[in-house]
């Protein structure tokens, strides 16, 4: 059993729960995620089974999007709705123009104070841990890229919103940003992600409808269905020896359609995925960089 599952997790819940509870339906040799969603956030999270994790690197710095609330009027320790309560006013009723304009100040790249309490590890240990103990440290900061922002609502004190944006974005400090920005404070109300990049929630599945591993199989995505942006490679049987021993195998045909450096999905005569390769235009050749079990 290989292949990713789309779960579509529920608030209450942290990434890893997700985990334990896939675990107690099948044993898996391996299971992991791919981008950690707080307990309280909800949407896309992508689970890889067995042999799919050796394809999570090729998911890790891709694009994302969510849909957010923030509450005007709140700011709390750690930019969400779920932390302790810093200020807390009742902030008057802004124009929709207003809102939109400061909104658009943080498209592009932008410098980000990583929330205290994230998983962010400073000398090998995650924020959220050291300020628990009570040691002090300065948050960090870190360069992300938003690519758009809708402004979907403004109900006040609610601003309802959906953000497409890079790796690493932290929409709790977006929304403790824009409090500051706009003078009056805010704080993440709700948080969904709606995709992560070519995983979106209508692929999304709840974790309460899988009781069991026939449920799961339904729900599979196969690893020759993923990567949907890679080139596919056809590896004659007679070569696949040489993938195995980690010698590169000859671009046969149009070489000239390919760039160096370039990833390809290499798949057996069967259609079946054997591998991630990498190209070498020089060479004319492919040199594998996952070997795929099935």
């Amino acid at each position: 059993m290989n292949g990713f599952l789309i779960v579509d997790k529920n608030t209450g819940m942290s990434s890893y729960d997700v985990i334990r509870r896939l675990k107690r339906i099948s044993s898996f040799k391996k299971i992991g995620y791919i981008g950690t969603l707080d307990r309280n956030a909800t949407g896309v999270l992508p689970v890889a089974i067995n042999e799919g994790v050796k394809l999570i690197p090729f998911f890790e710095n891709v694009e994302k999007a969510y849909r957010a609330r923030f509450l005007l009027g709140v700011t709390t320790d750690t930019y969400d709705i779920e932390g302790k309560v810093l200020t807390e006013i009742n902030p008057e009723k802004f124009e929709y123009a207003t809102i939109k304009n400061i909104l658009n100040k943080y498209t592009g790249k932008i410098t980000q104070q990583v929330p205290l309490y994230s998983s962010k590890k400073i000398h090998r240990k995650p924020l959220y841990k050291l300020v628990r103990q009570g040691i002090q440290v300065e948050a960090p900061e870190k360069e992300v890229e938003i690519f758009s922002i809708e402004l979907l609502d403004y109900s006040h004190p609610y601003v309802d919103i959906h953000v497409t944006c890079s790796k690493g974005t932290y929409i709790r400090s977006l929304a403790n940003d824009f409090g500051t920005e706009l003078g009056c404070g805010a704080t993440l109300y709700s948080l969904k992600r709606t995709l992560h990049g070519e995983f979106n929630d209508q692929m999304g599945v709840n974790i309460e409808n899988i009781k069991n591993k026939e449920d799961l199989l339904k729900c599979l995505i196969s690893l020759e269905n993923v990567l949907q942006s890679f080139k596919e490679i056809f590896v004659e049987e007679a070569l696949e020896r040489f993938l195995k021993n980690g010698m590169p195998v000859p671009l046969l045909n149009n070489a000239r359609e390919w760039k160096n450096g370039q990833f390809a999905k290499m798949l057996n005569k069967k259609g079946e995925l054997i591998g991630i390769g990498m190209v070498d235009t020089a060479s004319k050749t492919v040199k594998i960089k996952r070997l795929i079990k099935n």
